[in-house]
């Protein structure tokens, strides 16, 4: 028994680090990008700028080319007498200094430019990098769990032996199992919403893509876990680009709610008790990784971290 609870807790540390790992690149992706989006911006918004002076700048230079020479010179030429020559060179030394200030602008301007590119090119090589750590993650997070699976199926097929051994032996075995698991807790969440090895890690409230915040907590599982209401209540099918096969449980007897995304496939839905089986785990959605989204509404309102709540069934 002992060894078999020190096979499962190292698996589970190492479930939790790469865990932990993969919700961190996330986030680091979804900041690479927002800074890759915001230089890009920036870029667009600097070339346009750039543009305009460019064009401002190459007016001034024909009408200076086209008048003949120098401003001073033109202003001398066309000047009547000393006091419009004055007036006129003044006038002239005006316009020589907008040219110097355009000038000047210009090479502001293409300095900020440059610098935005390098930026721009730093963000894109920093969002690669993160984007090739996380296929890496991915499979890592693959073997582990098939690993964690195969431990679990073993460690089940012991219980099952035990149930039938009680059995034989006229002693009540443990009920559960079918479409519904036991109920262990109370309150919204009385009961794990994965049946089956998991990890997760507190990435609420992380940087999401799309300017976003992470309103749940990742719980990564094996594909075709079971997923389980965590209280009863009505389970409507709320499919979405974000969530692909997602679920919304309606507690009973409150206003509160629950959120499960990125089903393989759908379990029962309408009204179901705590511990029955609303949906199997998959990557449907915005992932490519096999794990459930869940989040918790209390009275219908914005979503509040349960990863406390999480970790007391899980």
């Amino acid at each position: 028994m002992n060894a078999a609870k020190e096979r499962v807790a190292d698996v589970r540390a190492r479930l939790a680090s790469v865990t932990q790992q993969w919700q961190e690149t996330e986030t680091q992706l979804a900041e690479t990008q927002a800074a890759v989006a915001q230089a890009r911006e920036r870029i667009a918004e600097l070339e346009a700028r750039l543009h305009h002076i460019k064009v401002r700048l190459d007016r001034r230079v024909r009408a200076i080319y086209i008048g003949g020479g120098t401003e001073t010179i033109g202003a001398l030429l066309g000047s009547a007498s000393f006091t419009d020559f004055a007036d006129r060179l003044q006038f002239a030394t005006n316009i020589a200094q907008g040219d110097e200030d355009l000038a000047t602008e210009v090479a502001v301007q293409s300095e900020q430019l440059t610098r935005e590119r390098a930026r721009y090119a730093k963000q894109a090589e920093e969002q690669a990098k993160a984007a090739a750590a996380l296929e890496g993650q991915k499979a890592s997070i693959g073997s582990l769990l098939q690993e964690a699976q195969d431990l679990y199926d073993e460690l089940y097929a012991k219980y099952k032996d035990e149930q039938a051994r009680l059995q034989q032996i006229g002693l009540p075995a443990p009920s559960g199992g079918g479409g519904s698991y036991p109920v262990g807790g109370s309150g919204a969440v009385s009961i794990c919403p994965v049946q089956g090895p998991v990890s997760f890690v507190d990435s609420f409230g992380w940087p999401r893509p799309g300017g976003r915040t992470h309103q749940g907590i990742d719980m990564i599982a094996p594909y075709g876990t079971p997923v389980v209401a965590t209280h009863d209540g009505n389970a409507v099918q709320a499919p979405n680009s974000l969530g692909g096969n997602a679920v919304i449980l309606y507690h009973a007897g409150s206003s509160d709610w629950t959120y499960y995304a990125h089903f393989s496939s759908y379990g029962a839905t309408g009204q179901v008790g705590a511990g029955t089986v609303i949906g199997y785990v998959g990557s449907t959605g915005d992932t490519n990784v096999n794990h459930l989204h869940f989040e918790y509404h209390p009275g219908g309102g914005a979503a509040i971290d349960p990863y406390g709540m999480l970790l007391a069934v899980c």
